[in-house]
């Protein structure tokens, strides 16, 4: 029996599997919004007090799905199951049921739906003696809880894998079983075609609106200077449009601000602060702390700047100007109103070119 029951086990997640990973068909119909009604067939093991006196059966039948909403739906079916008894092959018990289960559902990417409900179900039980040619039969109700994944495929057509189990009264005993089950069913609209083009044009102005509120709290945060969670809400709006170009953009210049602010603090790390400026300045848009971390080395650094001037100047009198424009950009990193360090740039840059022209 162990065995039987790994093999089930197996059999059943090889099908979701299947299921999960069948490529998605342009044409499938979406779970929602489509009845679907078809047949299946099914395995049910008995467990509890009848387990020793009834083989497993197994059985066939119809089924239903009827959503109610995006979240909800009623399932319901008709089946028929035989049981054979363990002392007697020659004799059987048949089971006629009708089930109405209230049931969750839930859609993922690619059509693939997941559904669990509890429900009722009334059961028609017929004993049959062959042998003997002696019969019985009763009708009880019983509680059954389902749960299952379908996954829409083709056109129209529906595929599912379940478990259930039921419970009910037999013969002053409770009668239980465990049922796998295989479904393929047909879908059909259950409301005109105006209806699912209204829904869907609703569906895209929501979208639309959660994609303009997520990329005004990102501007939000971008003008706080807070990176982590402006990044945050662009990334909400490229989970819901990823072509949305406003967003990639800040996206890419927010994590290269972060890495320009890493960088800069290892450089500090190693007394390299002047390195570290120009990364830590351009950080400083984006990021409160590297803003601050800016503000304190310009603050350390003022000092500094008579000796960057007169490097600066020694290597323009030595006719060295790209070196001349590296120390006087470092003094406008510091100092960005000096206007002896605009002046020296400005100077150095229009040699530059007339030495361009003459070459």
């Amino acid at each position: 029996m162990k065995n039987f029951y790994a093999i089930q086990f197996v059999f059943i997640t090889e099908l979701l599997v299947y299921l999960l990973l069948f490529p998605h068909n342009g044409f499938a119909q979406h779970f929602a919004g489509y009845a679907t009604v078809g047949a299946q067939s099914e395995y049910s093991i008995i467990s509890g007090h009848y387990a020793d006196s009834l083989n497993n059966g197994i059985g066939a039948g119809f089924f239903s799905f009827v959503p109610l909403c995006d979240w909800c739906m009623v399932h319901g079916g008709i089946t028929y199951n035989r049981f054979s008894l363990a002392e007697s092959s020659n004799s059987s018990m048949q089971v006629f049921g009708i089930s109405i289960i209230p049931s969750l559902f839930y859609i993922f990417p690619y059509h693939f739906t997941v559904y669990a409900g509890t429900g009722i179900s009334l059961q028609y039980y017929t004993l049959s003696a062959i042998k003997t040619d002696k019969s019985d039969s009763t009708a009880k109700a019983g509680l059954v809880i389902r749960a299952g994944v379908s996954k829409n495929i083709f056109t129209h057509t529906l595929i599912a894998a379940e478990c259930g189990y039921a419970l009910s009264e037999l013969s002053h005993k409770k009668f239980q079983t465990v049922t796998f089950s295989l479904k393929c069913g047909y879908q059909f609209a259950l409301h005109p075609p105006e209806y699912y083009i209204a829904k869907e044009k609703e569906k895209e102005a929501l979208i639309k609106h959660k994609i303009q509120q997520s990329f005004n709290k990102g501007v939000e945060h971008i003008q706080a200077k807070d990176a982590s969670g402006a990044l945050r809400y662009f990334t909400q709006v490229l989970s819901l449009d990823p072509n949305h170009k406003e967003s990639r953009e800040y996206v890419a210049t927010i994590n290269q601000a972060m890495q320009q602010y890493d960088s800069a603090v290892r450089l500090i790390a190693h007394n390299k602060d002047f390195e570290a400026l120009p990364l830590i300045n351009a950080a400083s848009h984006y990021i409160m702390d590297a803003e601050k971390l800016y503000t304190q080395l310009q603050q350390k650094h003022k000092p500094d700047i008579p000796d960057l001037i007169n490097r600066a100047i020694e290597a323009f009198n030595n006719k060295d100007y790209d070196e001349c424009i590296t120390k006087m950009n470092i003094v406008l990193l510091i100092d960005p109103d000096n206007t002896v360090a605009k002046g020296y740039i400005v100077r150095s840059k229009r040699i530059k070119e007339t030495i361009k022209k003459l070459q």
